[in-house]
């Protein structure tokens, strides 16, 4: 009888502690720090301007999507455009005062025109998404007059903020 009581007891011990259930838990956070990247699409790339005829000077040109900008960003952002110089610069003899001005920029598929300035002006805005959601062309137009013939350049910088 002793030894049947001892192998029940010694069974009941083992059932208990292979039947009980223990658990432990901890929490698992994710911290998402704001992420704005701005690039300009390789693939468009049409910001050169060729005046050839008196029509050219007189009415100006325009490039419609000249350029193409990327955003990857978790948050709104707007799109900002700035000149970096108040005057186009000449390669050698030109004039020197085609104001920066003389150069419209839009959105494409959208009618305001943005006259470059020597300020960030916005131009576009977005939602949080990736690059093939957040993509933005732009239109150039081009009406400097009748400039002396040369070639000019002036620099434009694009900056991604949050509103």
């Amino acid at each position: 009888m002793k030894k049947i009581m001892f192998v029940t007891a010694f069974l009941m011990q083992f059932a208990i502690a292979v039947y009980s259930q223990s658990s432990a838990s901890h929490t698992v956070r994710i911290i998402a720090h704001p992420i704005l990247e701005l690039k300009l699409d390789e693939q468009v790339n049409n910001t050169d301007f060729s005046f050839n005829t008196l029509s050219d000077y007189e009415n100006g040109k325009s490039n419609i999507q000249a350029a193409g900008l990327k955003v990857r960003s978790n948050k709104n952002w707007v799109l900002n455009v700035k000149s970096n110089a108040p005057n186009f610069t000449p390669s050698s003899s030109g004039d020197t005062d085609i104001k920066s001005s003389a150069l419209l920029l839009r959105k494409t598929g959208t009618t305001t025109n943005y006259p470059l300035e020597t300020f960030e002006q916005a131009i576009a805005s977005g939602k949080n998404g990736g690059f093939e959601t957040n993509t933005v062309f732009l239109d150039y137009i081009a009406n400097p007059g009748y400039i002396k013939p040369d070639s000019y350049s002036i620099e434009i910088t694009y900056t991604l903020s949050t509103p």
